[in-house]
């Protein structure tokens, strides 16, 4: 039997509507510090969540167990993918990264960025990610393929410490 009560059902309407908008996934930009001007140009992103690392399994009496949260999980990686332009935009900004160094003595290519709901000139929030790095994927390129942009896409490795700034603006639409 199907649940199809119209007043039963618009009960679970008021009540999600009263939650507010949804965050649509789209509405988001990915931007360098030093490359403010390749925001554009990512397609993909991680957003940063704080939560536990994972469980404990802590033993208790009679050969019972209990959950117990693991420390935050402040180093934090996800799939990232941006458009490359005929100037090689993105081609020049990951050997930028490269030769500019980074956090570490060894170069390392680490760099800070910042991630908007919205766009860097009017946005709700921001979440701000420091001392990351892209490990890209080989791009391909295929005579047969007419139909997309090529897309450099790899693992952003970053480390996340719940740092939001204030948005500037109600609405970014």
């Amino acid at each position: 039997m199907t649940v199809s009560n119209a007043a039963y059902l618009k009960g679970f309407y008021d009540t999600t509507r009263a939650l507010g908008a949804k965050v649509i996934s789209s509405d988001f930009t990915f931007e360098i510090e030093g490359f403010e001007g390749n925001y554009l140009l990512c397609k993909q992103a991680p957003w940063p969540e704080l939560s536990p690392a994972g469980e404990i399994e802590v033993p208790t009496p009679l050969g019972a167990t209990m959950w117990q949260p693991q420390q935050l999980k402040v180093a934090q990686q996800g799939q990232i993918s941006m458009f490359e332009t005929i100037a090689g935009s993105i081609d020049q900004m990951l050997v930028n990264l490269i030769t500019r160094g980074g956090t570490y003595a060894s170069g390392g290519a680490t760099f800070n960025a910042k991630i908007y709901e919205g766009t860097p000139t009017k946005f709700l929030r921001a979440k701000r990610i420091v001392d990351a790095f892209i490990q890209m994927d080989v791009p391909d390129r295929d005579w047969e393929n007419r139909s997309q942009p090529l897309t450099f896409s790899g693992t952003l490795f970053y480390h996340y410490f719940g740092e939001i700034i204030a948005g500037n603006s109600g609405d970014y639409r």
